[in-house]
């Protein structure tokens, strides 16, 4: 049984007591954010597996790293945001991407990219606002999804990237902490978005992840 990004610990346990499912082959797949997401989870739950990831991100890292200043503000008014919240007032939200219009010729490739995936009819949907609550900034900030991430051995890893991906360097870090059982499979030429939708690099990025859970998950 493969559990896709973003589920939640009661699914998995969910998972475990449903006859349908054998609990000692649930596999875990995260792509772009939850490919730190899972990790880490996995890192504690030993009922996944077999983890992989597909263009993973360090989320804080990309909210941080442009601006660590300004991020440290968004940190330290997270205590009177909670309290605003407490009295009745809306949580405050802020927008995770420009919008089409604010891009230019200076927005990091990354960006565009993403901008062109999740605010276009290419990747956009009508529940995914593509925001954030202010007040988890400390959440984001106390986050670093890779740094126990070898606890996941022996259980086997696999960590998809494009070699023209910004977002590489989380996927080669994260590998040079896991240790054993861990594998870093790259698609030449593909960046972080194209892992999305693009079928010349997802086509090999498929077989990848179906050798590897069918080797890991599979009845012998």
């Amino acid at each position: 049984m493969i559990l896709t990004s973003g589920s939640e610990g009661e699914r998995r346990t969910n998972l475990t007591t449903r006859e349908e499912f054998d609990p000692e082959r649930i596999g875990v797949l995260g792509i772009c954010g939850s490919g730190g997401y899972v990790p880490f989870a996995a890192q504690a739950d030993h009922r996944m597996k077999a983890v992989a990831t597909v263009s993973a991100a360090d989320v804080p890292d990309w909210f941080r790293s442009p601006d660590p200043e300004a991020f440290q503000e968004m940190v330290e008014q997270v205590g009177e945001l909670c309290t605003q919240e407490a009295v009745g007032f809306p949580s405050e939200l802020i927008s995770a991407l420009l919008d089409q219009d604010e891009v230019d010729d200076s927005t990091p490739a990354t960006i565009r990219e993403l901008v062109d995936y999740y605010k276009t009819p290419r990747g956009r949907h009508p529940r995914a606002t593509n925001e954030w609550v202010a007040r988890s900034a400390d959440l984001l900030d106390q986050f670093d999804p890779y740094a126990d991430v070898d606890k996941i051995a022996p259980r086997p890893l696999l960590i998809v990237a494009g070699t023209e991906a910004s977002s590489l360097p989380y996927s080669e870090d994260a590998i040079e902490q896991a240790g054993q059982n861990a594998e870093l499979f790259t698609i030449e030429g593909a960046t972080h978005v194209d892992l999305y939708d693009r079928d010349e690099y997802i086509a090999p990025a498929v077989d990848k992840l179906t050798e590897f859970f069918d080797q890991h998950l599979a009845n012998s």
